[in-house]
């Protein structure tokens, strides 16, 4: 970031390869990068070094050209005040084939059955509880069509409960659509339950990246270790809340 009076470095020599197909955490402690880099991907801001390819084709900085190959699920997805297709398709003219496949590979099955298409949602409307809202949010992505999916603190503002349905919905449309996916989060249980890589940065850096297997059953980095540790220390504490209702 280039200010009047200063110059802040956010990252240095960042290099991540990413395999079609692939699920990839991103994981780093709070301010350290991770949507920056997502914005980066993205096209919205442009690196002062180094570029960004998708099959080879330079989209660095180019917001137009990665709209072509990213569609995004938001940390805290918006409503608009109108029916759930409009929320879906954001007011444009699609296939309605194509738009129930859509929120059938987001688990919208139910609602729509119940409700129809035309339901009319938002603060005039129906409140949908978290998990419906974060389902529309997928559905908005998947309509696109688009072969990467990023994910940014997708199931942050969820219960337990909703993180783990929306986890394996993700790992599902990963199984059934070939999707790539990369995922920010803070959820350890994320890494279990979807991704086959992960990236750990610090400060700016990558630090670590490999297998979830490889990386978290033998971290090498003090960053990682103190994931690991905590995650620990939180399934310690889990069990012991159960034995305690038990």
């Amino acid at each position: 970031y280039v200010t009047k009076h200063s110059k802040r470095q956010i990252f240095e020599h960042v290099n991540i390869k990413i395999k079609p197909g692939e699920k990839i955490l991103l994981m780093a402690p709070s301010g350290w990068g991770k949507t920056t880099l997502l914005r980066l991907m993205l096209g919205i801001y442009t690196p002062s070094h180094g570029e960004i390819l998708i099959n080879g084709e330079e989209v660095t900085g180019d917001w137009y050209k990665a709209h072509n190959f990213y569609s995004y699920v938001n940390q805290k997805p918006f409503m608009f005040d109108d029916t759930l297709r409009f929320n879906v398709t954001l007011g444009r003219q699609v296939d309605e084939e194509q738009l129930l496949m859509a929120c059938h590979e987001a688990g919208l099955d139910d609602l729509i059955q119940e409700n129809g298409l035309d339901y009319p949602v938002g603060e005039n409307g129906n409140n949908l509880s978290g998990g419906q809202i974060q389902r529309v949010e997928i559905a908005r992505a998947l309509l696109s069509g688009r072969p990467i999916l990023l994910a940014d603190e997708a199931t942050s503002a969820l219960d337990p409960q909703t993180t783990a349905s929306v986890l394996q919905l993700l790992a599902e449309i990963n199984r059934e659509l070939k999707l790539t996916i990369v995922l920010i989060t803070h959820e350890m249980d994320v890494i279990r339950r979807v991704c086959d890589q992960v990236a750990v940065m610090d400060a700016g850096v990558i630090v670590e990246q490999g297998s979830v297997a490889e990386v978290f059953l033998h971290p090498k980095h003090p960053t990682t270790k103190r994931f690991v540790q905590e995650d620990e220390q939180i399934d310690k504490s889990e069990q012991r809340d159960r034995k305690s209702v038990v």
